[in-house]
């Protein structure tokens, strides 16, 4: 009976591990490194290009604090397994059949690195 009440007892710490695990947050800033001459690099990736940029840009806004971003330079770069074309085909389609284009995206699928300083 102790087998099987400590199989029992193992199983549902590994379910309860799962559960919370899968509820846990990822968070959207990136670090930030900083460069020479007072410049700072940060990359944001998301599964959207727009929020890419937000996340790039919320932690250079984070790491100046009350004074102004200035972007010196900026790329962005398409990791998704699709074609960027063919992945918003895709979603387009999905669409038709109520999926967000979202649904087949990953987190990593966009990068926004950009060197910035505050000013």
């Amino acid at each position: 009976m102790t087998t099987f009440s400590n199989t029992v007892t193992v199983s549902a710490t590994l379910a309860a591990a799962l559960i919370l695990s899968a509820c846990q947050s990822t968070s959207t800033t990136s670090p930030v490194i900083q460069r020479a001459n007072s410049t700072y690099e940060t990359t944001g990736v998301s599964s959207t290009k727009i929020k890419a940029q937000q996340n790039a840009l919320d932690s250079a806004k984070k790491t100046c604090g009350s004074r102004q971003v200035i972007v010196v330079n900026d790329t962005t770069k398409y990791n998704g397994i699709l074609g960027e074309r063919t992945g918003r085909v895709i979603g387009q389609i999905g669409g038709i059949f109520g999926k967000t284009p979202t649904d087949t995206a990953r987190n990593d699928d966009y990068e926004y690195m950009i060197n910035f300083r505050c000013q």
